[in-house]
């Protein structure tokens, strides 16, 4: 996991990034050796100014107190560099690992093609904004605590060498000397509390993973009932969804508590080690102060360098919740990553064919569309269109038209058939309802091209919302704001600014009358005069607008063909006639 995370997040220290990423690496890393050696210094301090309280010479004492505000005020100052550098090197860790993520979810369309495939992790928004924080942010404490670990067991276990030396024991009439014997006694201590707090919090990683899905579930939950507010409160169904609440967060509750339990279990170890360390070595060194082999000074030494050695070795005990923490934020990154990679290079099931058009007509060739389940939702659709066509598709839709729409626009990965688009064709949709995001209008009409101001108002003016030209900078909850008949004319709007070779519409006229949404239509019409326009649906308009029509039937369960699509002027078809017209059943 550690690795697959690692070839995820490492491409920070290469291309555009790298100058800046290897920077406050560096510096965070000089400053943590620096602070290291800068504590060692501190203890050495210890030892001049406690011999010279013991010995009583006054003069060394003063000299040592003199120094001392001037390392204070050095490792005063080295801590300001880690913290700074440490906290600018994760919000630029954590921005680049965020943007590749949110670029990739988003990128290809593959956030609604990953929610097809029936193979998305849950909630896979809070693994962006969240998770990727709790994965990137403590990797950098690690690292820093680690290599300050490792500075640390070297210099002060030479200090427990130096000053404790070796201990003579007579037992039985037998003397026995142990060698660097505080050493052995930090290094063993640290095993057996290490050992100890891996066996007791091996479990832990899972259930904080567990917690994790159980909060983001929650929110998912509380937003469901923000977002349906309208429909929830007109149809008096908060009960329900109250209910709903309830079970999601009693379940959190649950997994919230099990991790409790293990915590609990792992704070008697952490607390008790807590209590022993300081008091160790002063037992240790004890003998040796009383037989007259160390000073007060060296006493103070070896139990402050004791200590050091022992939080140095005992890393792991002393961040093994942020460990559990990090994995399984981690391992929740891992997994929408390697989904969206699946998205891209596994396409399950049967799989209907989208292939470039040679004489420049959409072809739908017996197309049939299948769900993930395997269950058939429309079959047997041919037809071909040559560009100027407005073909409206009506009858027994279903599910079938959602999936007939998605697969013309290259998302719905599941089917038979082919579907040849015309060479380099660009295809647009235009929802029911317009999903407007917090922001500008001209953010929303722009589609990847800057365009004049003056171009964008004469759109709005041309769709019927002239009243919105003044306010295309204004940053508002346009969502909320618009109304419906306002969203579907920003939507065909939006559709002219795109110049689309291939428009489909679902219900795009809904909210207005006949003579309103013919209107509209013909706007669109003479923006695209060589545009295939397919009308889903029976939107006003649809049926007056079109030159061809498709109607479908349900027969045997299935939605089908049930009539040769029939052009309103036979005389100048462009519609070709279909391979099968598939009778009803």
């Amino acid at each position: 996991m550690a690795l697959r995370f690692a070839r995820l997040t490492g491409g920070f220290w290469s291309g555009r990034t790298a100058a800046r990423a290897w920077f406050w690496s560096l510096l965070l890393a000089t400053a943590i050796i620096l602070s290291v050696f800068a504590n060692v210094t501190v203890n050495r301090w210890n030892g001049w100014f406690f011999d010279a309280l013991e010995k009583r010479d006054s003069e060394s004492a003063l000299i040592a107190m003199a120094v001392f505000p001037v390392l204070v005020l050095i490792v005063a100052g080295l801590g300001v560099v880690i913290l700074v550098s440490r906290e600018t090197f994760q919000v630029h860790w954590r921005q680049w690992v965020t943007a590749r993520l949110a670029d990739s979810w988003v990128g290809q369309r593959r956030f609604f093609r990953l929610s097809l495939s029936g193979d998305e992790p849950a909630n896979p928004e809070y693994r962006i904004a969240d998770d990727v924080r709790w994965a990137t942010e403590p990797v950098v404490d690690f690292a820093i605590g680690l290599l300050s670990a490792v500075i640390t067991i070297i210099t002060f276990i030479e200090i427990l060498w130096k000053i404790g030396g070796s201990l003579t024991v007579e037992a039985g009439g037998t003397t026995v000397i142990i060698p660097a014997y505080l050493v052995l006694a930090a290094i063993v201590y640290a095993v057996l509390v290490s050992g100890l707090i891996t066996i007791v919090g091996r479990k832990l990683p899972g259930l904080i993973a567990a917690r994790n899905e159980g909060e983001a579930r929650l929110r998912f939950s509380l937003m469901r009932i923000r977002d349906h507010g309208e429909t929830i409160a007109l149809s008096r169904t908060e009960a329900g969804e109250r209910r709903a609440v309830a079970r999601t967060y009693d379940s959190l509750v649950g997994r919230w508590l099990a991790m409790i339990r293990q915590r609990g279990r792992l704070t008697w170890i952490t607390n008790g080690s807590g209590a022993l360390v300081p008091v160790v070595p002063l037992l240790l060194a004890a003998p040796k102060y009383l037989s007259g082999d160390m000073s007060l000074g060296g006493v103070v030494q070896v139990a402050a360098a004791f200590v050091m050695v022992q939080n140095a070795f005992n890393w792991v005990l002393d961040n093994f919740m942020r460990i559990a923490e990090w994995l399984a934020a981690a391992r929740r990154v891992n997994e929408l990553a390697d989904a969206l990679e699946r998205v891209d290079h596994e396409p399950p099931g049967e799989h209907l064919a989208i292939a470039p058009s040679a004489d420049g007509l959409l072809h739908l060739e017996e197309v049939t569309l299948i769900d993930r389940d395997g269950r058939t939702l429309v079959a047997d659709i041919s037809c071909a269109l040559t560009p100027g066509t407005t073909l409206h598709v009506s009858g027994e839709l279903g599910l079938g038209k959602a999936a007939l729409i998605q697969a013309v626009a290259g998302l719905w990965p599941w089917g038979r058939g082919e579907i040849r688009l015309p060479e380099g064709a660009f295809v647009t949709a235009v929802p029911h309802k317009l999903h407007l995001s917090e922001g500008s209008l001209r953010a929303v009409l722009e589609t990847g091209r800057t365009l004049p101001e003056e171009q964008l108002q004469t759109v709005l003016r041309r769709y019927g919302l002239s009243s919105l030209a003044p306010m295309l900078d204004e940053t508002r909850d346009w969502d909320r704001e618009l109304a419906t008949g306002d969203r579907q004319r920003l939507a065909l709007a939006r559709a002219e600014l795109e110049q689309p070779d291939i428009v489909l519409l679902d219900e795009a006229t809904s909210a207005f009358d006949t003579d309103a949404a013919l209107e509209l239509l013909d706007h669109l019409r003479a923006a695209r005069p060589e545009a295939i326009i397919i009308a889903f649906g029976q939107g006003a308009g649809f049926a007056e607008a079109a030159t061809h029509r498709l109607l479908l039937k349900r027969a045997g369960g299935v939605v089908r063909m049930a009539a040769r699509p029939a052009a309103a002027d036979p005389a100048a078809s462009p519609l070709a006639a279909p391979a099968h017209a598939g009778p009803a059943e």
